[in-house]
């Protein structure tokens, strides 16, 4: 395939997943329905056979369209059609399904657990109903991603407001920690490592290897030194 072919088939990809369904790709936009590039780069990476594009085809795709189907604005994306209004998107509360899913990075989960989920610079938590999606959508930033399953309606229950932008994405300010199920936090990040320091009790006699092996050193090369010297003169 010609490298123009390469970039109209970019460009119906892009037009799809920015004007269609996001959802479809785990990609949710902000309230002026843009994505950020990197975000985007990385759905399209996942697709197969497009593990290819780079940023800069993706630039190219944008410069190079003679429908000016795509606007970039701060590093973000977004389809022209369709996101005219200069008012921002808004959500109405629904209620959730029983259980929704959400990816995470292992390193957080201890936070997690203390805090809930939090949108961490987002506007909103990102949920989803498919455990797939869910896993697709935490391996963006870590590879191997910890899947959170949400009590979703009983969160409803409590107060807790849930927005469904599109079929595939459900959206919150929060997740309180009690309505999170996920593994014994041991498991994902295994158990602290103590030091020798912190293993010693009072009365315990510690032998320094290091020093023993540095003794051990000096001794040999003293024994090494006496026969050379003793069968020198033989």
């Amino acid at each position: 395939m010609s490298h123009k072919h390469r970039l109209l088939s970019l460009g119906k990809l892009m037009a799809y997943i920015l004007r269609h369904r996001p959802d479809e790709f785990g990609l949710v936009p902000d309230e002026e329905g843009f994505i950020s590039l990197k975000e985007l780069q990385q759905a399209i990476n996942e697709e197969e056979g497009w593990g290819f594009v780079r940023r800069s085809h993706i630039l190219e795709v944008v410069w190079t369209d003679d429908r000016k189907r795509f606007e970039i604005k701060d590093d973000k994306i977004r389809a022209t059609y369709g996101h005219s209004l200069k008012e921002p998107i808004t959500y109405e509360p629904v209620m959730p399904p029983k259980v929704l899913y959400h990816g995470t990075r292992r390193k957080s989960y201890p936070g997690i657990l203390q805090r809930g989920l939090l949108p961490m610079g987002r506007q909103y938590v990102h949920l989803t109903p498919s455990r797939e999606l869910a896993e697709r959508m935490g391996k963006r930033r870590d590879p191997k991603p910890l899947i959170l399953e949400v009590m979703a309606q009983r969160a409803y229950e409590a107060g807790i407001r849930f927005f469904h932008p599109a079929p595939l994405i459900y959206l919150t300010d929060r997740v309180p920690p009690e309505f999170l199920s996920g593994p014994p936090v041991e498991k994902v990040t295994g158990p602290k490592e103590r030091s020798p320091e912190a293993l010693r009790e009072p009365g315990s006699l510690f032998l320094d290897l290091k020093k023993e092996e540095v003794r051990r050193g000096k001794a040999w090369k003293r024994e090494a030194r006496r026969f050379r010297k003793r069968y020198r003169n033989l």
